[in-house]
Order: C-alpha cells, then structure tokens, then sequence
C-alpha cells in the first residue's frame, strides 16, 4: 500500500514514523514545498522493544531517521492538485519545475497552519514577530537576543509563557492585553488577579486597559501606539491567528467558508481514503460536544497517531480533547480546561463555579502550599464543564484526571467521591481535587 503525507510536518512526520513502526512493509511518501525538513525534536519513550527491561528513548522526527525507517522525504516539492477519482496528486519539483503524478492509496493532508496577522498599521515591520505556535515562541526569543525592551502583545498561554522567558533572560517586558484581564479566556477573575500581581512583581509592565492601535517603526525599534498612549521598545512579538493552508482541496473534500476541512471521529474526511491532521482540520471540544478550528501540537500528534492505525485498516476513534493548558509564572503554576463560568454561560450552558482554596497536603507536615481551585458544572446535568487551579505546588497533572472526567461526562459527585491515594507526604485524605468537587456538590446542594 502506498500512503502519500502532504506536509513534512510535525503531524505528517508522526504519522510516518507510526505507519513505518507498525507496517514497516507500507510505502510512504512525504511531500513539501519547503527547501528542507523543519527542525522538530520529539523524544519518545516507550518498551519499542519488547524484551526490554526499561523504556528507551527514541527520538524519530528526523528526516534521517525517517528515511532508515522507509519514508521517502520529497522537500522542495509542491503539491498542485489531487484527482480523487483516480488517487493521484500531481506534484511539481520546485527546483526544476518538472512534474508529475503520483498515485496513492491513502493520502494523508499534514500541512500546517498558516499565520493570520492581527489588523494593525506596521505589523509587517521587521521589528515586529508573529507568534501562533510553540515553534514560533523558541524562534522569538533567539531573534530577540540583542533587544532589550520587548513588548507582547497577547492574552493568551503561549504569549505569557514567553513574557515569563524573557524576564528570566533579563528583558525588560511590556505585557498588552487589549483591554482584557491577564488570561481572561482561560481562568476566573482571582486568578487574573494573581498571576497581574506576579507579573507587576517581577517589574513587568502589564498595560491592560488599552487597546493597541498602531505599531510604528522608527527606525531603531517599535513604538507600540494605543488609544491610551505610546511605549517605545526594541522588539514587538505579536500572537496571531490560525488558519488553514487548504487551497489545493476545493472541490475535493468537505471544508467550511474558512477552508477548515470536516472530518469524522476516525480523522477521516468526506472521501474515505483521505485523511487530514494538525492545522488543516478541525478537533472535537467536549466540553461544547462541537468541532472547532483550534490547531494543538498536543492534538495534531494524537491525530496522528490515530490515522497511522486507520490508514492500514483500524478503527481507533477520536476521543476529543478538553483543550487542558499550564504555565509556570516565575514559580506559580496556572492550569487550566474546559470551559470557564463566562465562557460556559456563553455557549447556552446553565452553569455554575465554585472557587475554594486549600492546602494540598496536612497541615502538620513539615510544610505545605496552598491552592487555588474553580470547578465549572452544568447544573442541569452536574457535569463538569471545566476547572482552573493555581498554586506553588505543582498541580499541572493533577488537570489531567479533571480532563478525563469531563471526556468520560462525569458529575460532580464522581469528582468529590472517587476514591484517591492518602498518604501525608503527597495528600490529604480527600485529595484537593475530592475537596474540589465536594465544594461544588454543597453549592448544588443548597441552590
């Protein structure tokens, strides 16, 4: 069988290493415009082989390894059109301009999203950088080296986690988030509260009432201009939009008005021997039961993983995702899932929160921390719909037992009653998420 991957791509390049493990006999063929293959790392443990004591580690997104595993890398090869009638691409080397056709039996859409720049005046200056992916974060700050007042403007995980990495680089930092609270999106208000005291604490200026309007090259930086007033810096980094690089699918597959393309809980689209991953296609958010447009490096590897099996005849579904999001403030860690109140009230739920804060271990150990916990349910139903935790503990896992319970559509009292490890050096009795959910089941309790 001959899969050909569109995209040589941190979803596409997984998708090949999964289909060559399992099927080392398939024929893979991965296309890209692109001169050469992106440098990716991606380390994998796992029993690889199964006579081994301990897990090793492996690490396959490399076009090298790739290559000893089977896959053919096409780099400088850009795909023009698909006949799905008779699975063929027609592909032309970008070097030569010669084409060709090349027939299939799968094919696999990997390619990655596209950067939508926000609507301001001077924000194609070369002092100004784009950021939409982890990715683009690491190559802000190595282009960011000799700058030292840096402005992000942002509101969301990716752009704090980077105004975090520059004040441990020593960067003088301007935080603008147009007129939202720090991380409103993604937490409650307390929370916004908090992390605006750690970011004020560590001498970043956080400009949250004003909204950025123009961004003027003077020549020697960026003057960041809002209808408040104007901060002159060395360097603006700027989070962007997302959407899809689709084009070369009108007309083949189902996409939506965007070019986002539909696919089925088996990462199928409308034709059967197409699949697509990554930033060309939607993921299904369980909170809301919807497909949305959200590209995640998270769950373009899921994907991934999941059409490797399909392609050769499986049938793993999709389970979702609860889009779960941490970062690390100067030592606070913040989490968060799901659906905020207002959010949840937003998409037509009957909601409610709950907001608590306790220790996560006994008080008579020798220390302990406290933490910061909301919890989101539908009062309808008493589904959980979303939390948010915060602490100098910490607490970054414990999100993903909350994510699975609003995967698995578990209550509040499943949350407050489950049955938890004790042991004090760890945990109390009811470990804090337990306290968690019994606060929400006592607020249920007595509305």
């Amino acid at each position: 069988m001959r899969v050909i991957i569109i995209g040589c791509t941190f979803a596409g390049m997984t998708a090949a290493s999964q289909i060559l493990r399992s099927h080392p006999e398939t024929e893979v063929t991965i296309y890209d415009r692109n001169a050469v293959v992106p440098s990716i790392t991606y380390d994998i443990n796992d029993y690889a082989d199964q006579g081994a004591e301990q897990p090793c580690l492996r690490t396959e997104l490399s076009a090298d390894q790739l290559s000893l595993m089977g896959a053919d890398i096409k780099m400088g090869s850009l795909v023009m059109n698909i006949d799905p009638e008779q699975k063929l691409v027609k592909v032309m080397k970008m070097l030569d301009d010669a084409t060709s056709e090349e027939h299939y039996d799968k094919l696999i859409i990997a390619t990655d999203s596209k950067s939508e720049a926000p609507t301001l005046k001077g924000i194609d200056s070369s002092n100004v950088t784009l950021i939409k992916d982890p990715q683009d974060a690491k190559a802000a700050l190595l282009l960011s080296t000799l700058d030292q007042r840096i402005a992000v403007i942002g509101n969301d995980p990716l752009s704090l986690g980077l105004v975090d990495a520059y004040r441990q680089k020593g960067k003088e930092v301007t935080l603008f988030t147009n007129g939202e609270p720090v991380l409103h999106h993604n937490f409650e208000e307390e929370y916004s509260k908090r992390a605006l005291d750690i970011l004020t604490a560590d001498n970043i200026k956080v400009v949250t009432a004003e909204h950025v309007t123009e961004l003027d090259d003077n020549g020697v930086g960026i003057t960041v201009v809002t209808d408040g007033g104007s901060y002159s810096v060395s360097r603006a980094i700027v989070a962007a939009g997302q959407k899809p690089d689709t084009s070369i699918l009108n007309g083949v597959v189902d996409m939506d008005e965007n070019g986002v393309i539909a696919v089925n809980e088996f990462i199928q689209t409308s034709d059967p021997a197409i699949y697509a991953i990554g930033g060309s296609t939607t993921i299904h958010y369980n909170p809301t039961n919807e497909d949305i447009y959200q590209p995640q490096p998270t769950e373009a590897v899921r994907q991934a993983a999941i059409v490797a099996q399909n392609v050769n005849g499986g049938q793993v579904k999709d389970s979702g995702t609860q889009l779960s999001m941490s970062l690390n403030l100067d030592g606070t860690y913040m989490a968060s899932l799901g659906l905020t109140f207002e959010r949840a009230q937003a998409a037509g739920f009957d909601a409610d929160v709950v907001t608590i804060e306790d220790n996560y271990r006994p008080e008579f150990m020798p220390t302990t921390t406290p933490v910061l916990m909301s919890l989101i349910w539908d009062k309808n139903t008493q589904q959980i719909l979303g939390a948010q935790l915060m602490s100098k503990h910490d607490i970054s896992e414990t999100l993903s037992l909350i994510s699975l319970c609003i995967q698995n559509k578990n209550t509040i009292e499943f949350l407050g009653m489950y049955d938890t490890m004790f042991q004090p050096n760890f945990d109390r009795p009811f470990n804090y998420v337990n306290i968690l959910g019994q606060a929400a089941m006592a607020k249920a309790g007595t509305e």
